[in-house]
């Protein structure tokens, strides 16, 4: 005889159904506290009466006195219900220190990257947290307070990815009873009661105070911010339509397209631009995006560049530039470049794939251009961005032309000109640098 299902377990089951939640093998991201104990044993009710199964992952952050004993009360309530359970431990302390995060933001990319892998390795489709609606309530207050955007309101997301979050319709005092009503236990991490950290100060102080003005201030919260998910959805379905998709590393948008916006869509095409290049954009990235002017270029967050052109605007993915090399005579790798120095008693001319330069016995140094430098020219002193305009080198080909230094002042430019000052005469000897492409790109 089939067992009678919980209230609770009914209704969380059909959230988890309108949202497609639970298929195939679900992991379940469990700490051992009372939120993710209420997740995996709902889920497992469930399964009697869905085409699912259950799996759970506990990630040992190592932070705290009593993390050993969180993962041993895990390791038993699965074991006596034949639940397959998979362990991961990571020191979240020096993974802060390394990379220069706070302790809760390290624990958060240490334990996603161990519940991912735990996901791939058993071979699950989804992977369930324990979030409710009273955290959904604090996350969009917290990024109330830090600065956000419509999306940043739009708080938790039922499914991202395979991550799901079926308890998000489900408040704290709902847990509370499904605790009660099941005599189910669970541990408490001590941490959750410190207000140093804003999330705890948030759920401990301030949506309680929320309350008291307002009860039912934090549904009234979760359910603005499933509306301004919805919104932001199609806002960026909308963005997405307009913008063509990335080839060769770039993406390029019309210009026409782009000014027949309002700006807060203009911005949503500048930031859509980047994401299709796997960059997140800030909104004053953004803004000086949207600032450039015919002819105008701007470096952006991990290697990308705009371009602003009368009739479009290109974002670009560029190749890391290598650092600075001093030259020394011979052949000598930089980048993707194989660089000759040589000495000669006849000057030559400066070419397409060399630079030719009267010999001072100064340090000659490859660089990539920085976009600022002057170089005297046969009509006078000339800024290397309007050589580079008279040479008719569009801007997104200017990275591929090294300058050479002379003493760490620019000398000359590849394809564009060596400074007056140093052109070999007659009977002079001279430095002639020759450069070859190594990785099939053509030389300027």
């Amino acid at each position: 005889m089939t067992r009678m299902i919980d209230p609770l377990a009914w209704r969380v089951g059909s959230y988890a159904g309108k949202w497609g939640m639970l298929d195939g093998l679900v992991l379940c991201a469990v700490s051992g506290g009372r939120d993710s104990m209420v997740m995996l044993h709902l889920l497992s009710a469930l399964t009697e009466r869905g085409d699912f199964r259950v799996a759970a992952a506990h990630f040992n952050h190592r932070l705290r006195p009593t993390a050993d004993r969180d993962e041993a009360f895990v390791r038993d309530w699965c074991r006596e219900r034949n639940i397959p359970l998979t362990c991961g431990a990571g020191d979240v302390r020096d993974f802060a220190a390394r990379e220069g995060l706070g302790l809760e933001d390290a624990a958060r990319k240490l334990r996603y990257a161990f519940l991912e892998t735990a996901a791939r390795d058993m071979g699950a489709a989804r992977i369930a947290t324990a979030h409710h609606r009273d955290d959904n309530a604090e996350t969009v207050l917290l990024h109330l307070l830090r600065g956000t955007g419509l999306q940043g309101l739009g708080g938790i997301a039922p499914v991202r990815g395979n991550i799901i979050r079926p308890l998000l319709e489900t408040s704290r005092a709902e847990i509370d009873e499904y605790v009660a009503r099941n005599d189910l236990p669970y541990v408490e991490d001590e941490s959750n009661l410190d207000t140093r950290f804003t999330r705890n100060r948030l759920r401990l102080e301030v949506l309680p105070l929320l309350e008291e003005m307002a009860p039912g201030a934090a549904g009234r919260i979760a359910a603005a911010a499933e509306l301004l998910r919805e919104e932001d959805a199609h806002l960026r379905a909308e963005a997405a339509s307009l913008v063509p998709e990335a080839a060769d590393g770039a993406v390029t948008l019309p210009v026409p397209v782009l000014n027949r916006q309002d700006r807060p869509i203009q911005r949503r095409l500048v930031r859509t631009m980047g994401q299709k290049l796997g960059v997140e954009l800030t909104k004053p990235q953004t803004e000086a995006v949207l600032s450039l002017r015919s002819g105008g270029c701007l470096d952006l967050p991990q290697g990308l560049c705009a371009i602003r052109k009368p009739h479009r605007l290109i974002l670009k993915k560029q190749s890391p530039l290598p650092p600075p090399l001093v030259l020394h005579e011979g052949e000598q790798d930089w980048g993707a470049w194989k660089i000759t120095l040589e000495r000669q008693a006849v000057p030559g001319e400066s070419g397409p794939d060399r630079l030719v330069f009267r010999d001072t016995g100064g340090e000659l140094t490859v660089a990539a251009w920085d976009g600022t430098g002057r170089l005297a020219v046969e009509n006078g002193s000339r800024t290397i961005k309007r050589l580079f305009a008279d040479a008719g080198i569009p801007i997104e080909r200017r990275a591929e032309h090294p300058a050479v230094l002379l003493n760490g002042t620019v000398a000359a430019v590849l394809g564009v000109a060596v400074t007056r000052p140093l052109r070999p005469e007659a009977g002079e000897s001279c430095q002639v640098i020759t450069f070859q492409r190594t990785d099939g790109g053509r030389t300027p």
